[in-house]
Order: C-alpha cells, then structure tokens, then sequence
C-alpha cells in the first residue's frame, strides 16, 4: 500500500513538474520531484519497491520530456541503484541529510547525463550549459525534498502505519 501511494503521488508531482515547470522561464528552480520519492523508496522500503518507484518515474519523465530516448530511465534506474550500494553506508536520522542525499543524487545524473550525451552524440557544447545549471538544480532539488520528506512521514505516522 505505501508504495502505491508513493507512487502514485511522485508520478502526479513528476507530471506537474514536466507540464507546468518547462513553461517557466526560470531556468535555475526546476526541481526532480521524482528523485526523493526514488531515494526514500530505496532506503526505506527495499529494493523491489525502490526499482519499480525508479521505473515508474522515469518512464513519466521520459514520455514529457525532449531527452535522448531511454536517458530519463536509464538515470532513474542508476540512481536506484546507487542508493541501494550506498543504503548501508549512509545513515538518513532527519529531512535534512535526506535532502543532502537528494541533492548529491541529482549532481551525480547531472554527470550521468553529460556522459551519455557525449557517448552517444560526441557532443560536447551543452556541457558548459548544463554544468551552470546543475548546482541550483541540486540545491533547490534538495530544499524541496524536505518538504516531500515531511509529507511522506506525515503519511506514515497518520494514515499508512495503522493496524487493523
């Protein structure tokens, strides 16, 4: 049950932010919705539920989004991955080391995605572009994973941790 409402609040949260957020002319506040909800499933829930939240999410961003086809899943599932090596060496006690996480993990596709651009183009005159706009990415990526933190949290102590 919870992985379906986490779920299914990150792929509405990705759609919003795949809609509404690519209209906006700020380029340096556009968050990944979906990374926390990736990260918490991963460190929280296990690794089944951390995958298929992985693909879920990134099949969403990769069906709004312009990108290469198939690097959107490609990251989300690297990022999956990532976190479930990096489960057992790195200790999330609050929402602020979790948005440090989501934040290192939005650097670390950053790098991903300069990788694959330049393996599969050979391109490299966006890799200045990007580079400017990877930092507030991860830095606003991370102020507004606390909030989702404390939202799932919230959902958890309320209405999703009830005995019946």
């Amino acid at each position: 049950m919870k992985v379906f409402v986490y779920i299914l609040i990150g792929l509405i949260l990705t759609i919003l932010e795949s809609s509404t957020l690519s209209f906006l002319p700020i380029e340096f506040f556009k968050p990944d919705f979906g990374m926390p909800f990736i990260v918490y499933t991963a460190f929280f829930l296990g690794p089944q539920a951390g995958l298929i939240t992985s693909i879920f999410i990134g099949l969403i961003q990769e069906i709004m989004s312009n990108s290469p086809h198939g690097s959107m899943l490609f990251t989300k599932v690297s990022i999956f991955i990532m976190s479930t090596f990096l489960k057992n060496k790195l200790y999330i006690d609050s929402r602020y080391s979790f948005s440090y996480i989501c934040g290192g993990f939005v650097l670390f596709e950053s790098f991903l995605f300069l990788i694959l651009s330049f393996l599969s183009k050979g391109e490299t005159k966006n890799i200045v572009n990007m580079m400017f706009y990877t930092i507030p990415n991860a830095i606003f990526t991370g102020f507004v994973s606390i909030f989702i933190f404390s939202l799932i949290e919230f959902l958890n102590e309320r209405y999703l941790n009830r005995e019946y």
